[in-house]
């Protein structure tokens, strides 16, 4: 994959979305190109010190919790988020296995949050996809929360508002490429 197919992915990820050519290519600089063959671990549930944040650029990878997949991302789709969010101690909270050869950009904290010092604005513009991002689960729970007595009081516990929604099955949370302006 040449550097202007690079750029068309990362334009196409809503994690990107609103960069101009000039920040997009400097994201690039910071990551690094890696490759995974079907059904090696990305990452590993209870890993600690979750440093970076992926990318997928070519291919397709299941999130799993146990032996239950939960979601199915692909190019231009990412994953990790909460590693640029939360101190590196954290441990990981899902499985994420490729499902067919599988070339990802991987973003290490450090680099990125060195990359946000250098240019302020770009922070602001993934800020805003990941409180999106953030937004979907959070109604993805709340609808949940009335589902099973269990899944009421985990609400609880976190926090999340009930409601009168049913949410009878649920397979994948979809975290759907909006086009441009959406």
């Amino acid at each position: 994959m040449e550097l202007s197919d690079e750029l068309d992915v990362l334009r196409a990820s809503t994690l990107f979305a609103g960069f101009n050519d000039d920040q997009l290519e400097a994201v690039t600089k910071v990551g690094r190109r890696r490759s995974f063959e079907e059904e090696d671990r990305i990452v590993r549930a209870g890993e600690s010190g979750a440093r970076s944040l992926w990318l997928i650029l070519e291919g397709k990878v299941c999130v799993q919790l146990g032996e239950e997949r939960i979601l199915t991302l692909g190019p231009g789709q990412y994953f990790g988020e909460m590693a640029l969010l939360s101190e590196t101690s954290q441990e990981r909270s899902a499985d994420v296995i490729p499902m067919a050869p599988t070339t990802c950009f991987e973003f290490q904290r450090s680099h990125l949050l060195g990359l946000v010092s250098s240019t302020p604005e770009i922070a602001i513009l993934m800020l805003g996809e990941l409180a999106r991002r953030l937004r979907t689960t959070t109604e993805l729970l709340r609808r949940l929360s009335e589902s099973t007595p269990a899944c009421k009081a985990a609400a609880v516990e976190l926090g999340i508002r009930a409601s009168d929604q049913q949410l009878s099955d649920v397979a994948t949370i979809e975290y759907p490429i909006e086009p441009e302006g959406g």
